[in-house]
Formats: C-alpha cells, sequence, structure tokens
C-alpha cells in the first residue's frame, strides 16, 4: 500500500507543445544518420528499377514525412517527467515500447541546458542530465522554460553537495574568484582551418559523390576545359588544367564547410571557472551550455598538428571518464560532454591550464626523453627498409635510384623528429603528484594528469629490450593512455609502482 500511495503521489509533468519540434528534428536527424545505410538497399532499386522517380520520390517523402510527424505527436504526447521525493529524476516515453527511466541525483554529472535557435524566441531550453560521462545514460527534457532547468539544476548540485564530505566542502569553497575566457569568431574560423571537419562533411555526402562527380563532368569540366582552349590557347593540357581547378574548387568548398561547420559549433564561445566548476556557452543555431566539475577531469589534452603549428594555436580538450577500455580514449573524444577549448595561443593555453594545474607551465616543463635505441630501431624499420624497397623497385622499373636515396632522407626526418618528441615529466605540489606525457610528429600532443586517476601501470618489453636494460611504459586513464617508449628499465619500474602506490593510498574519488 504504501509504494502505490507513494507512487500515486508523484507529480507527473508534460514538456511544453513547442517540445514536439524537438521531437520531429531528433527523429529525422536519427532517421538520417541510423537508416540512411538500412535503407541503402531499397535507395539502389528505386535508382535502378523505377522509372517515374520523380513522382514516386515525392510520394515516399510525403508519407515518410507524415509518418515522422505522427510518431513524433505519439512520442510527445507519451513522454512525461518528475522529480520524486527521493531525490530521482523519473521519465516516462515511448510509442510502440513503453519505458519508464529513473536516474539519481548522485549519480547526475552535469546538468546542461542547450537553447537551440527555434527555442529562443519562447524563451525555452533543453535541460541534459549527463550521468556517468557517458552519452547513453543522457536524460534530455526538451522544452522547459529557463527558470524551470536553472532550479533544476540547483536542487541537484545542492542535494550532492550536501553529501560530500565536509573536508571536501571546505576546500571547494575556498576558490570563489571566476576566471573567464572569450574567444572570438575570427579565431572560431581558424579551427575549421584546423580540425578534420571538411573530412566529415565530405564522409557525409559519400553515398552521393558518384551522382556529383556524373554532374560536375558534364556541366563543370566540359565548360573549364572549352574555356582554357578558347581564351587561353591552351589545348594540349586543357582537359589537365580543367581537372586541377576543379580539385581546387573542392579544396575551398571544403575548406568552407570547415570553417562553417566550427562557427556553427562554438559561435561566441565563452568559458568560466569558479567554485571548481566549469561552465560553457557556444553555439550559432543551439546555445548549448556545458557545466564540468573539476574533480571530474581525468586529463587534459593539449594538441597542435601541422596547420596549427603554422597559426601557432592549440586545441585543448578536458576528458571525463568515458568506458571503452582499451578505446577508452576514442570514447572520450566522442563524448558531447568533453569540455572542448578548440582554438588558443600560447599564453592562453599556460593560463587556462593553470585553473586546473596552477603549476602548470610549458616552458618549465624538464621532459625525459626516450633513450636512442627507439631511435635506432625506427630508422631501421620506418627509414631503411622502405628505402630498399623503393631501391629495388627503381632497379626494376629502371628508375632514377636517387629516388630512394630521396625517400630515406624524408623517413629519417620524420623518424628523428618522433623520437625527439617523446617524453614525460613528473611534478609535485603540495603533496599530490602529476605526470606530463608528450609525444608528436611535426605538431605536439601533451597529457597531463594527476597519477592517483590512473586505471592500470604495466610495462613492455621485447627481448632487445631487455639486452638494452629498457623498458616501455603503458599507463591506462579513464579517458584514455599515455605511452612513453624506451626508458631505462630503473625509471620505468619506479614509475609503475610509484604510480599504483598513489592510487592506492589516495582516498579521493575521481569518478
Amino acid at each position: 500500500m504504501s509504494n502505490a500511495g507513494s507512487a500515486s503521489s508523484l507529480h507527473w509533468q508534460a514538456v511544453s507543445p513547442w517540445a514536439l519540434v524537438y521531437f520531429v528534428v531528433h527523429f529525422m536527424v536519427r532517421v538520417i544518420r541510423d537508416g540512411i545505410f538500412n535503407l541503402l538497399p531499397i535507395t539502389i532499386v528505386f535508382v535502378t528499377q523505377v522509372e517515374n522517380k520523380l513522382f514516386w520520390g515525392q510520394i515516399a517523402g510525403a508519407v515518410a514525412l507524415v509518418a515522422l510527424l505522427i510518431y513524433s505527436f505519439l512520442y510527445y504526447k507519451s513522454f512525461r517527467f518528475c522529480i520524486s521525493e527521493e531525490h530521482e529524476i523519473l521519465l516516462k516515453k515511448g510509442v510502440f515500447k513503453k519505458e519508464r527511466l529513473t536516474l539519481k541525483f548522485a549519480r547526475v554529472q552535469n546538468v546542461n541546458i542547450a537553447e537551440p535557435f527555434y527555442f529562443t524566441p519562447i524563451n525555452l531550453v533543453n535541460c541534459i542530465f549527463d550521468a556517468a560521462g557517458s552519452v547513453a545514460q543522457e536524460v534530455v527534457l526538451p522544452g522547459i522554460t529557463k527558470e524551470h532547468a536553472q532550479q533544476m539544476r540547483k536542487q541537484i548540485f545542492a542535494y550532492k553537495a550536501q553529501q560530500q564530505d565536509t573536508v571536501t566542502d571546505n576546500v571547494d569553497h575556498q576558490v570563489t574568484a571566476q576566471s573567464s575566457l572569450f574567444i572570438s569568431n575570427k579565431e572560431i574560423a581558424k579551427f575549421g582551418l584546423i580540425s578534420n571537419m571538411a573530412i566529415l562533411a565530405f564522409a557525409a555526402i559519400a553515398p552521393f559523390i558518384n551522382v556529383v562527380i556524373d554532374f560536375l563532368e558534364q556541366k563543370l569540366i566540359a565548360k573549364m576545359e572549352g574555356f582554357y582552349q578558347q581564351e587561353l590557347g591552351i589545348v594540349a593540357n586543357a582537359a589537365m588544367f580543367a581537372v586541377i581547378t576543379l580539385i581546387v574548387l573542392l579544396v575551398i568548398i571544403a575548406v568552407l564547410l570547415s570553417v562553417g561547420m566550427s562557427l556553427i559549433r562554438f559561435y561566441n564561445y565563452e568559458l568560466y571557472f569558479k567554485g571548481q566548476k566549469f561552465k560553457r556557452i557556444a553555439g550559432l543555431l543551439e546555445r548549448h551550455q556545458l557545466s564540468m566539475s573539476l574533480d571530474k577531469v581525468q586529463s587534459i589534452v593539449i594538441k597542435q598538428n601541422l596547420v596549427a603549428r603554422l597559426l601557432k594555436r592549440f586545441t585543448v580538450e578536458c576528458l571525463q571518464a568515458s568506458s571503452g577500455g582499451m578505446v577508452a580514449g576514442v570514447a572520450a573524444k566522442n563524448n558531447k560532454q568533453t569540455l572542448l577549448l578548440p582554438v588558443l595561443n600560447a599564453a592562453q593555453v599556460n593560463s587556462v591550464c593553470q585553473w586546473i594545474y596552477p603549476w602548470f607551465n610549458s616552458k618549465n616543463l624538464a621532459f625525459t626523453g626516450a633513450e636512442r635505441a627507439l631511435l635506432y630501431k625506427n630508422l631501421v624499420f620506418y627509414a631503411l627498409l622502405p628505402s630498399i624497397l623503393v631501391f629495388v623497385f627503381c632497379l626494376v622499373a629502371e628508375f632514377n635510384m636517387w629516388l630512394s636515396l630521396g625517400v630515406f632522407v624524408a623517413f629519417a626526418g620524420l623518424v628523428t623528429l618522433s623520437y625527439q618528441r617523446y617524453g614525460y615529466y613528473l611534478h609535485e605540489e603540495n603533496g599530490r603528484y602529476y605526470m606530463v606525457v608528450r609525444k608528436g610528429l611535426i605538431g605536439v600532443h601533451y597529457r597531463v594528469f594527476e597519477l592517483y586517476k590512473t586505471q592500470s601501470a604495466r610495462s613492455i618489453s621485447t627481448y632487445l629490450m631487455r639486452r638494452s636494460g629498457l623498458k616501455s611504459v603503458y599507463i591506462q586513464l579513464a579517458s584514455g593512455y599515455a605511452f612513453m617508449p624506451y626508458i631505462k628499465q630503473q625509471d620505468a619500474d619506479f614509475i609503475i609502482d610509484f604510480t599504483l602506490m598513489q592510487v592506492e593510498s589516495d582516498p579521493r574519488s575521481w569518478m
């Protein structure tokens, strides 16, 4: 009877009717993202077998649109939520398969507020509850007022604060000053040049690439070829120049797409740090607000690729815990709750990292590099052997033999750069121990973490490495891993033993 009474006392709430727009957009994106490959065989049959494609295509589109609207409406009608007296978020949803989800306040890591452009005029938002840093365990309440979302956020964090240890609370409240960072849209556009968003854009249109190529060949390449022949007097190489022009045009389009996608994602970027919490607000079509507690940051990744090095910019990622075992790094990067600072200069990198690690200064890190045996091994496997294969190919094909020497010089240069990048640095600050691991090739990649957040540590040693007294150290984190190759055996043993001692002796929780 008590259970029935408590269940009947629950005050189930419906979201705003405007949330129907969110459900339509949400399910449309899911159909495009998840159903495109399942519908590929039907699409092939439709393109190859159906004669009146325009008519039947319109019929299929209309049916799909009506089905989408009906399903979204039924989903909206069944969508209910409430906050129970037991400090739980309860959610009922589903059309054909009814679900009831329970999320305890204690398991909520972040409460993020996203403001899509279609909700802005009516002052509605999406309230996103993130559990354990997993996208699969998100609870989204669409179409609620901003005041209600902020009230739920305060209620959840107030409850979590009561559950924390008094000592932790005292430490947290010592830091009350607010730090902030604003990234201009001009800088955000540079992230479009640095990132791989253009590759993602091309991947999205990959199923239609044949149609695009046929269209360009008929409409564009032929006209370019005629232009080069008539206007410039180039006849023999007109087709080649037309193709080169087309490639340049596609590259420009890809760059513009990447810049546009960066601006949509990070428009008017704002970052605040106060009371051991990050708050990030960014986005053009959807002003997404992300919150992250400092103790949930498992590691910081600072990276700079070739283009970023030319622009003298870095990208910083604050990674949370993510499931995935050996591929945890991939899972962490794909996690929507990862705090990404897209484009920073060197001074900004030091400033932001010092919010988390006050001792951090990239210019003062004294790295211990890998032993020379790594350089010799890589020169043999990745420079000498490829050049020998090229030499044999040139000998058989009667090409210039100097090509093999050029291959050796180029590969040897890359191997040397990679060897020089490897390094690790241990730091002690107020009885807490940190590690910075560096790697890279033309660019550079740093991972900064506190030792007690390590999940496991082990060493790898081949026969030749044992003969030379060397080991490679592999440290697994909840947000990726750190790898230090070819260091002295006594140093490797010390790092592993000391790291495991920190894990076992430190009572702090990092989940």
